[in-house]
């Protein structure tokens, strides 16, 4: 993404967040394609939502049609429960890869158990695969994912999708593996990597558990996941170890400060550490209904996702949002670099420093970049008046 674009996708955040007006379309797009799942993770009760409803086919190709006529960009990743329990999940994939959308998906792997499907997922023009992956050995994994033997079909799946991509010269998707940092694995994470890259794993990313995943506002600590306070001096350890492989290795995608776990596991993060945008990211369920965080605001299967984001719930959903005094470090709810505006424009500049080009064109860019500014100037003063 170039400067100029970045700039105005960063401004449409900060000030959508600002104004609690929908100015720019969610960046993540979740869909949950059906929350039938064959794992009974200790830390999801998403099995036991919605277990009857299944988002049919024509509705999911109207909404992927839909997104493609965005002008901002987007990512669609496809979650559940079990998206792969899907038989027409492949019918799915190609119809959101061919509309151009940047497709992502999510597995506990149990359904890639042979080198067919492995090759098809490769194939199918996905941008990433990620696999959940919650412990470094089998007696940990299992107890998390609640099933005997989901450790191997986690990391047989892994090894099935790294062979194929050799087999397809290395073109197709990342493969990524997911770890939900708990108290159940916390001795294992650092652990994880160097099975991660046995496995031929590509991007290796962690995330803190959370314990209502329909609305974060009622994450609480929680005595079966969370850590206890004698383990955040061993957490601290494990966070210098997996930071300084990183540092030398790469591998591990830090999608923010990891030293923040500590704060979330103490109760201790603010607002001046992490905060939310309702406008990054919205879900939508099995069922059609959209929602951000909370209570849903629209429902695909009555109206426009546009329409969806533009209801009064949504507004007020939204509102709840950014009141919300419990920061989840979610980083799909989040877009830190929209912020400050301050930082914003800051990090413009700093990119226009960086390039080749000559003064004239840099002098355009800046132009471009005070007439967006300007625009939202015009926003605000119109809002004021309205008071």
């Amino acid at each position: 993404m170039g400067p100029l674009k970045q700039f105005k996708t960063n401004l449409a955040f900060h000030f959508s967040k600002s104004l609690n007006k929908p100015l720019i379309k969610p960046y993540w797009i979740y869909i949950s394609l059906t929350h039938k799942c064959n794992f009974n993770c200790r830390m999801c009760g998403v099995k036991n939502i919605l277990k009857e409803y299944e988002l049919d086919f024509d509705t999911l190709r109207k909404v992927f049609q839909e997104i493609s006529g965005w002008d901002s960009d987007c990512v669609v990743v496809f979650t559940g429960g079990e998206p792969f329990l899907r038989e027409d999940i492949f019918d799915i994939i190609d119809t959101s890869a061919s509309l151009g959308l940047v497709t992502e998906i999510v597995s506990n792997g149990s359904q890639i158990n042979n080198m067919h499907i492995a090759k098809r997922i490769i194939r199918s023009g996905i941008e990433n695969i990620a696999v959940s992956l919650d412990g470094a050995t089998s007696q940990v994994h299992d107890h998390i994912r609640g099933v005997e033997g989901a450790y191997k079909k986690a990391t047989d799946a892994l090894r099935y999708l790294s062979e194929a991509k050799k087999i397809n010269r290395n073109l197709g998707p990342q493969i990524s593996a997911w770890v939900t940092i708990m108290k159940e694995n916390s001795e294992e994470l650092h652990d994880i990597i160097y099975l991660s890259k046995e496995l031929g794993v590509e991007c290796l990313v962690y995330h803190p558990v959370i314990v209502t995943q329909d609305d974060m506002q009622n994450t609480i600590k929680c005595g079966d996941f969370w850590l206890e306070d004698t383990q955040i001096d061993m957490l601290k350890d494990k966070i210098d170890k997996i930071a300084e492989y990183q540092k030398q290795n790469g591998l591990v995608a830090f999608l923010h400060d990891p030293y923040l776990w500590i704060k979330y596991f103490q109760g201790a993060l603010s607002k001046q550490d992490w905060q939310c945008n309702p406008f990054v990211f919205i879900d939508i369920g099995p069922d059609g209904s959209v929602r951000s965080c909370g209570p849903a605001f629209g429902n695909v299967k009555e109206m426009s996702l546009a329409d969806c984001l533009n209801t009064i719930e949504a507004q007020k959903a939204r509102a709840r949002m950014l009141k919300c005094n419990k920061p989840c470090l979610q980083t799909c709810w989040a877009r830190p670099e929209s912020d400050y505006l301050m930082n914003i424009v800051n990090n413009f500049i700093s990119q226009l420093g960086n390039l080749k080009d000559g003064p004239s064109h840099k002098k355009e860019l800046i132009e471009k970049g005070i007439g967006f500014l300007s625009q939202y100037e015009d926003l605000i003063a119109k809002k004021l008046q309205q008071r």
